[in-house]
């Protein structure tokens, strides 16, 4: 059994949370599908946001039927555990959301105001997941003319995987890394 650690738990719980908050009517089924967690991870986070009061059952609610939930009207519920957005983590989502991609759609899509991301810093996470396996490029970039287009060819999950400082990417969703070939320095 792999140990899921405090990164993974909180990806999940926000991916289940942004589900809630898309469909506003929902039941367990849904969370776990929207959020592609086990039936019995999403129980556990609608229980857990019902007594926090993030989230009500069903008015209407008829025994022997599935429960239902709404998202709690009061504004100022805050979302659970609110995560500090870091370029890495903006950039893998737009990775994954989108089909294809240059340098400059990924920070042009990954760009927040509290989470800038240049072309540079695209083009350098490009170039990691390049190394990694987790994309392919499906145009070749020509110096000055265009920029290489990429699509992502291995989606391991919502926590993003990061290079690290022994020359190889880290994925916390697989809990391994991916060997960077290649020069040290």
């Amino acid at each position: 059994m792999m140990r899921v650690n405090t990164e993974q738990r909180a990806a999940v719980e926000e991916a289940a949370w942004a589900t809630a908050q898309r469909l506003g009517h929902f039941g367990y089924a849904e969370i776990s599908v929207g959020a592609g967690v086990p039936l019995k991870r999403a129980t556990v986070l609608v229980r857990g946001w019902a007594a926090r009061g993030l989230v009500l059952p069903d008015p209407g609610e008829v025994p022997g039927k599935r429960r239902m939930f709404t998202i709690a009207a009061s504004s100022d519920v805050p979302a659970p555990r609110s995560r500090r957005s870091t370029p890495e983590g903006n950039m893998w989502r737009a990775a994954r959301g989108l089909k294809s991609f240059s340098p400059v759609d990924l920070a042009a899509h990954a760009s927040t105001p509290e989470c800038p991301v240049d072309r540079d810093g695209a083009q350098a996470y490009c170039n990691v997941l390049l190394r990694g396996d987790y994309v392919r490029a499906m145009r070749k970039a020509v110096p000055g003319k265009r920029e290489a287009i990429y699509r992502l060819i291995r989606d391991t999950g919502p926590v993003p995987p990061r290079e690290r400082r022994v020359r190889a990417v880290w994925d916390a969703n697989l809990g391994s890394f991916t060997h960077l070939p290649g020069d040290l320095s």
